[in-house]
């Protein structure tokens, strides 16, 4: 008997899912456990009642080609829960959408298609339909089919070419601090939103309509931003770092800008200039699809940078942004008196200047300028230079 339910327990089935991926799994971790009692029965009684000689020809038959005695075995349902669970994660597989990958090459972005993957769901229901038909017929191998239907992703090469997508257009990326985790867990959630947005030939972007207002119920955290000339705390911090480096892609894609604000004080990751504000409901970064064809804008969010990728029909003409400062404002000194320096004692942080800057878009075919446009001439306030001096004694 103890013989009988060791080899019971070594049974397996083997699962063959799509592509002819196969997994081979024990039957008590499908949940299927052999009622080894009734098995030794019936092969111990098998033949016993027969009269002579049609026992013996039995038993001759029976020692060349053995016999088929019926499987019997009842269901742990915990057991049959998990066995589905690794039956899932096994042979269910996401789709993968068509997507370009953008690398750099001096200083050169490119990117190559790369074509979408089909997913799998199983079905459950007739997967055990299907298991119950193996185990009642003795005849059969212990081999279950996994049914399923393949699942087509959004996004397909032949989906991007009649969208007229057929390759890189613009690319920036910005740097962030990754040691502010606020701010960059903020930067990751709005630029989620914005990936793989379509824009058609003729519409206008608005972020502000796509991002909607920054609360914490849509899991926006507090980090700094810019009000007026001040940093302070705010929910939404380090949307500014996705209107700018949106802006720019933008910019360099040839699109035409119909909404933009510059920061009142220069901001680390990017030129004078160059950088767009938002401000839900009152400040927003607006451009129009000015192709005829759809414009595709994904993002890519690393350890510390931000891109933006503009995809299309690329065109003959190439895009250059040309910033022009034409006056530097020195930051003023502001004094601060304050008991937690010695009197006698100072201390100065570094302020900045401020700007007078003129954007130009200059458009090349080949060597040749074909076309020049004034984009902004932004003015930005110089933050002051702090002097702080001790009054205690």
């Amino acid at each position: 008997m103890d013989d009988v339910e060791a080899a019971l327990d070594q049974i397996q089935i083997e699962l063959v899912g799509p592509e002819g991926r196969a997994k081979a799994i024990s039957l008590r971790e499908m949940g299927i456990i052999p009622a080894s009692r009734v098995i030794f029965t019936a092969a111990h009684s098998y033949g016993r009642k027969k009269t002579w000689p049609l026992t013996y020809i039995e038993r001759v038959k029976l020692s060349r080609e053995g016999a088929l005695i019926p499987f019997s075995y009842y269901l742990d349902e915990g057991l049959l829960a998990w066995g589905l669970g690794e039956l899932e994660n096994t042979f269910s597989l996401d789709p993968v959408n068509a997507f370009f990958k953008v690398s750099y090459a001096r200083g050169e972005a490119r990117a190559g298609l790369v074509p979408e993957i089909n997913g799998y769901r199983i079905n459950k229901d007739k997967f055990l339909t299907e298991l119950q038909r193996v185990l009642d017929d003795p005849r059969t191998p212990f081999t279950v089919m996994v049914p399923g239907e393949i699942i087509s992703p959004d996004i397909t090469v032949s989906f991007l070419k009649e969208k007229g997508i057929e390759g890189l257009i613009s690319s920036c990326s910005t740097r962030f601090d990754p040691a502010n985790t606020d701010r960059v867990h903020n930067i990751k959630l709005a630029a989620g939103i914005i990936h793989n947005y379509f824009l058609a030939p003729g519409k206008t972007f608005s972020l502000n309509n796509l991002i909607g207002d920054t609360t914490p119920e849509k899991g926006y955290r507090e980090a700094f931003v810019i009000i007026g000339e001040e940093l302070v705390p705010g929910f939404g911090g380090g949307l500014c770092q996705v209107s700018t480096t949106l802006y720019n892609a933008a910019l360099l894609a040839g699109l035409e800008i119909l909404e933009r604000h510059n920061h009142h004080m220069t901001i680390p990751y990017i030129a004078p200039g160059r950088d767009a504000t938002m401000v839900y409901g009152v400040k927003d970064l607006k451009f129009r699809n000015n192709r005829d064809h759809y414009i595709l804008i994904t993002t890519a969010v690393g350890p510390d940078t931000l891109r933006f990728s503009l995809f299309g029909t690329p065109p003959e003409e190439k895009v250059i942004i040309n910033t022009k400062i034409l006056a530097v404002f020195d930051p003023p000194l502001k004094y601060e008196y304050t008991p937690e320096l010695l009197r006698g004692e100072e201390e100065i942080i570094a302020g900045s200047p401020g700007y007078l800057v003129e954007v130009w878009q200059y458009v090349y075919r080949g060597e040749r300028r074909v076309g020049e446009k004034r984009i902004s001439l932004d003015s930005y306030t110089p933050h002051p230079t702090l002097v702080r001096r001790g009054v205690n004694h």
